[in-house]
């Protein structure tokens, strides 16, 4: 069965029915209450990602994703480097893919909450301490 599309004002493109901005064109094409959300940057997602694993599914307002990645990316880092480096890709093309897929009205929207950010960091710094105690540790034996 075929989605239901519609076409852009602007291009006339014909794009998905709950199409929040054009993908040809980007210009904003949803109702009312969909164009009181800002739509996502997929760029700027997959940006945050790599700049910090996890971060651009912050942004997407996928806490627990972003934090699995993260956690994901430190064990695979301390570990092997391998690990940590495909987790880290996955990270960003997941970022960057999420954003455009929520833009597309393909799932739904999610906007991050302050907190969710501040939870993140919270975990980052908990993950970082840890190590450093184990390194400590390992140092003493």
């Amino acid at each position: 069965m075929r989605k239901p599309m519609k076409f852009c004002s602007n291009c006339g493109a014909e794009i998905d029915e709950k199409a929040v901005i054009c993908p040809k064109c980007g210009v904003p094409t949803g109702t009312q209450d969909q164009m009181l959300q800002s739509p996502k940057n997929p760029g700027l997602a997959a940006v945050l990602s790599l700049l910090f694993s996890g971060l651009g599914q912050v942004y997407n307002g996928e806490l627990r994703k972003g934090i699995g990645i993260l956690v994901g990316v430190v064990v695979g880092w301390v570990t092997f480097l391998i690990p940590g480096l495909i987790i880290s890709v996955y990270g960003v093309y997941d970022a960057y893919t999420t954003s455009k897929k929520m833009n597309l009205a393909e799932i739904p929207f999610k906007k991050p909450k302050f907190s969710d950010y501040v939870i993140f960091i919270l975990v980052f710094l908990i993950l970082i301490g840890v190590f450093a105690a184990i390194l400590l540790w390992m140092e003493l034996l």
